[in-house]
């Protein structure tokens, strides 16, 4: 069922995500997944950094990592390295209604109440595994190569089956792999640029629940006819009660660049600067696929041959036949997507042969990040999401302790602000403000071998969700719900460096 528009949208989509932080686990050369940091940027790019927050990560150069974040600081390698990692993510996810008779109605699922929560803290699908690989080469007494395979951005979500929420978005996948080939060069014995060249590999999954009755309802209501119509809308047109499953899986991929700076005013003391602009996705495509029952054939078809119903349908406005595609069970879709440009500031002091401190300010710009996702077929829009999306920025301090010659201990603390607001927040990027709480250590077993070891904690301030009542069409808002998203998330991290 759908209003009469050459370019009306789908009855039933996927709420989508669009990109940086919710800090979790991202996938990297190979295959992973992941947490998130303001808006949906991967926080976990670097296990050594990890122990401090990432708080040195422009500037400090621990490891052959400091390539993601700024390819100046490579001219701080004498021998080639090789730094390896991966970090495990635990994720746990809460809502809790904030209203009586939350969410759709549906057969064999139950409303959730005001004060109910709806936990997700176990199974083997709310953890992942998210590696990375660096790798820097001296190629003279002034220039260094270096490469990089890691995850950038990453967001991994999963929600109760029967959450309130779970029409406008019950479970995200959402990737950024990133390859890096990059050059530092020092230009005096103090100064030093770099430049990093990069592809970047784009993957997204969402999965919803379908509540067929419920986008009848929205829709007869968008096109003015009264809510109690409905009843006898469903009953004519033979409505599916139960609710189905669908998946909009999205594919991409682009190049981008960033320079880099590194002054080193003295022998304790250094400053780094790196900049990336926005990166653009363009043409990514995918499917948007409905687990048809025999039910939605039957609505389907019904839909398609209306009887009475559809000049009455037509008078109001709506096109049954259309909609009767929008719920086709294949669709090709298409997506334009930026990801914000990237502005780091590292300070580093080695403030005493046993003590280093260090700081770093980054700012990510979402406002560029846009929602919407259109069939290839017609160039109908299948769903168009508003987000007042802003600047996200972070401040991060930490340390290295060395506690003996060996043995290398880390702490750090970070705070970074929500890049959406209360009004447009949706279930699948229920991004807040949020702070980090790291430690870690740094083992030498020789000169030329290192183990790193890190745990994070993230926590997020609560997230009110089901206030974004600008979603097109109406019938994919994902119904009445209003709750507020809670995350839990663990990182664990291992790595080693090899000096040649």
């Amino acid at each position: 069922m759908h209003a009469s528009s050459p370019r009306s949208a789908s009855f039933l989509a996927p709420h989508v995500f669009s990109p940086r932080t919710l800090s979790l686990a991202i996938a990297l050369a190979t295959a992973s997944s992941g947490v998130h940091a303001g808006g949906t940027a991967f926080d976990v790019t670097s296990i050594s950094a990890m122990g401090n927050a990432q708080a040195g990560q422009a500037a400090e150069a621990g490891d052959a990592s400091v390539i993601f974040a700024n390819p100046a600081a490579l001219t701080r390698f004498k021998r080639a390295e090789l730094t390896q990692g991966a970090a495990f993510i635990s994720i746990g996810t809460d809502y809790t209604s904030s209203q009586n008779n939350d969410g759709a109605a549906a057969q064999g699922v139950q409303q959730g109440q005001q004060g109910q929560t709806f936990s997700r803290r176990d199974g083997a699908d709310a953890e992942v595994l998210a590696p990375n690989l660096y790798l820097a080469v001296p190629i003279s007494d002034k220039t260094v190569m270096g490469f990089s395979a890691s995850g950038s951005h990453g967001l991994l979500l999963r929600y109760k089956d029967d959450f309130p929420g779970r029409n406008q978005g019950r479970e995200i996948d959402f990737k950024v792999i990133r390859l890096n080939l990059g050059v530092g060069h020092k230009l005096t014995p103090t100064f030093s640029v770099g430049v990093n060249g990069s592809y970047e590999r784009y993957f997204q999954s969402v999965k919803l629940k379908l509540n067929y009755q419920e986008a009848v309802s929205s829709l007869l209501t968008q096109n003015g006819l009264p809510a109690g119509a409905a009843p006898l809308v469903n009953a004519a047109l033979g409505t599916p009660t139960e609710e189905g499953d669908a998946k909009l899986r999205m594919f991409g991929w682009a190049l981008n660049a960033q320079v880099g700076g590194l002054w080193e005013p003295t022998e304790t003391t250094r400053i780094g600067i790196s900049y990336r602009p926005k990166t653009k996705f363009r043409g990514n495509t995918g499917t948007f696929t409905i687990n048809e029952t025999a039910a939605q054939t039957q609505f389907r078809n019904n839909l398609n041959n209306p009887g009475l119903l559809g000049p009455i349908a037509g008078a109001a406005g709506l096109d049954l036949s259309t909609s009767a595609g929008d719920l086709a069970p294949f669709q090709r879709i298409r997506q334009d997507i930026t990801l914000p440009d990237e502005l780091r500031l590292t300070v580093f002091h080695h403030a005493t042969p046993k003590l280093d401190l260090m700081a770093t300010y980054t700012r990510q710009n979402f406002a560029v990040t846009q929602l919407r996702y259109v069939r290839e077929s017609n160039g109908r829009v299948l769903e168009d999401i508003p987000q007042n999306f802003k600047a996200a920025q972070s401040y991060r301090v930490g340390l290295n302790y060395k506690l003996y010659n060996r043995l290398t201990l880390k702490t750090g603390f970070a705070v970074e602000n929500s890049v959406i607001d209360d009004a447009t927040r949706i279930t699948i990027l229920p991004d807040s403000d949020r702070k980090y709480y790291s430690i870690g250590a740094q083992l030498d077993l020789s000169r030329d071998t290192s183990l790193h070891f890190a745990y994070q904690r993230l926590d997020t301030d609560p997230a009110p969700v089901g206030n974004n009542t600008g979603i097109t069409p109406a019938e994919v808002r994902g119904g009445n719900f209003k709750g507020v998203t809670q995350l839990d998330v663990n990182y664990f991290g291992i790595g080693i460096t090899e000096r040649f």
